[in-house]
């Protein structure tokens, strides 16, 4: 009975703290979801049609700063046929999240696009999540709204 109740505490303790290796995991998912990111931005910038279809999850749903909501089809057209034109894309404060098979990241992006209407300078918080597919992280979900006086 004395060395189960020296051991007890011991036993608590290790049952109470998460392995390192969870923690190691998620930041190995961060990194991964960060650089999926990064991909994605310049692959935008870059009109880059072939590198987006493998950073996007066939269910994606894009919403644009004017609250225009496109799939994942529509959104992969419109870089195609540069109807929109992201010139320049620098994210900060960008926060990621890892849960089991998914992550969210915020952040802030001074951004800068062409379209018809012109160039157009601004900055934009936004809400980004990523599901975790055959081993790697592919965007499901973007929304981003543009903030004042920007």
């Amino acid at each position: 009975m004395r060395l189960a109740a020296r051991f007890f505490p011991l036993l608590f303790a290790c049952a109470c703290t998460p392995p390192a290796s969870k923690a190691i995991a998620r930041l190995t998912a961060e990194s991964e979801v960060r650089l999926a990111e990064r991909q994605r931005f310049e692959a935008m910038m870059k009109q880059d049609v072939a590198a987006l279809d493998t950073l996007l999850d066939d269910d994606l749903t894009y919403v644009h700063t004017g609250g225009d909501l496109q799939s994942r089809d529509e959104f992969l057209d419109m870089i195609k046929k540069q109807t929109l034109v992201y010139e320049s894309i620098a994210p900060s404060e960008v926060r990621v999240r890892v849960y089991d098979g998914l992550a969210v990241a915020t952040g802030r992006s001074q951004q800068r696009v062409r379209n018809a209407s012109g160039v157009m300078s601004f900055v934009i918080r936004f809400t980004e999540v990523y599901v975790r597919r055959d081993g790697r992280w592919l965007l499901a979900a973007w929304e981003a709204t543009r903030l004042t006086g920007s």
